[in-house]
């Protein structure tokens, strides 16, 4: 072979190898450019939220009650920065960090104030709006009016009889009124209070005789709640017969015949009301109050007279041993 067919072979080998170099070389940097066109980027920090106040409305205050609320605001970037136009009433303050209003208004009447919150963004965000603000004239607390010095006191329970159901009752406040459902201290065993019904009911059982006292409490709905509460005391007796203690000598000094005559028989235990009544024979002209147990009147006859009272309590009971008693008229010297 002549050197010039060898060259041309050797020039044919050295560009296939450049062109496969090249083409190597290409197709990598194309990949590495499909790499880099395809890797995630994050997306621009979108900046924080639109500041916003959210609160739109303030609660009622009343005059000489402590009030306090909090203004709440989402969005922007803290730490926020609140001021208010024009000033709040007479003794409440503004916090600028906090968007806290206490205090205890002095003055009844209706007020608008513009509040201003901005935040800590660049540039910094702004937010506004306009709130009312009531104070209402001054609150009336709530009062207990079951039981002693207003109403009546709470009914006397017997053992193991049916308690007289009593609704405890309460005025003033703002409604609705909310009674605790804890009664301090508990009341007798066998009894039950309701916080729904205020109500008193149940049985009392063995070893609840006595009297006690509980403290009941009630709470209106305003703002800020009111509350009252009172002790009340509580009769518990065992259901026993009552007892004539009355006795002859009891009714003495004698009675004088024309004379106004009036002696009262005594009965202790059982339940009043009692209602009274007498077998036997009483002087002439001397009668028995049934409802007080009092005898008397001008007896017209002297001589002794002997009868047996007996008395009856609320719940029918009477004495299981009535005495058995004397009077003596003497004549008129």
């Amino acid at each position: 072979m002549d050197r010039r067919a060898v060259n041309a072979r050797r020039g044919l080998a050295k560009n296939f190898l450049w062109t496969f170099l090249l083409s190597f070389l290409a197709v990598g940097w194309l990949t590495g450019c499909g790499d880099t066109n395809n890797a995630t980027v994050p997306p621009p920090d979108p900046g924080p939220a639109p500041l916003t106040i959210a609160t739109t409305a303030l609660p009622d205050g009343a005059v000489n009650q402590p009030y306090a609320t909090t203004l709440g605001a989402s969005g922007g970037v803290t730490p926020y920065i609140w001021s208010v136009t024009p000033a709040l009433p007479a003794n409440l303050t503004f916090n600028s960090t906090t968007s806290a209003i206490t205090g205890t208004p002095t003055g009844q009447g209706t007020t608008s104030h513009t509040f201003t919150l901005r935040d800590a963004s660049s540039p910094i965000q702004t937010a506004q709006i306009v709130l009312l603000l009531d104070v209402n004239a001054a609150r009336i607390p709530p009062t207990i009016t079951t039981g002693p010095p207003t109403g009546p006191p709470l009914p006397v329970g017997i053992v193991n009889q049916q308690y007289s159901a009593t609704t405890l009752q309460a005025t003033g406040g703002t409604p609705l009124l909310r009674w605790d459902p804890v009664v301090q201290p508990a009341l007798p065993n066998g009894l039950t209070w309701s916080a729904a019904t205020h109500t008193i009911s149940g049985i009392p059982l063995a070893g609840s005789e006595g009297r006690s006292s509980h403290t009941f409490t009630v709470r209106d709905s305003g703002n800020p709640i009111l509350t009252a509460s009172k002790a009340l005391s509580l009769d518990i007796i065992a259901r026993t017969p009552p007892n004539i203690t009355t006795t002859s000598a009891s009714l003495r000094p004698d009675g004088i015949r024309s004379q106004p005559y009036s002696r009262t028989l005594v009965a202790t235990g059982g339940a009043p009301p009692f209602t009274w009544r007498f077998s036997g024979a009483l002087p002439t002209g001397v009668t028995l109050n049934p409802n007080n147990g009092v005898i008397s009147g001008i007896p017209s006859a002297a001589g002794t007279f002997t009868f047996t009272p007996q008395v009856t309590d609320a719940f029918s009971l009477t004495d299981p041993n009535p005495p058995r008693l004397s009077i003596r008229i003497t004549e008129d010297d």
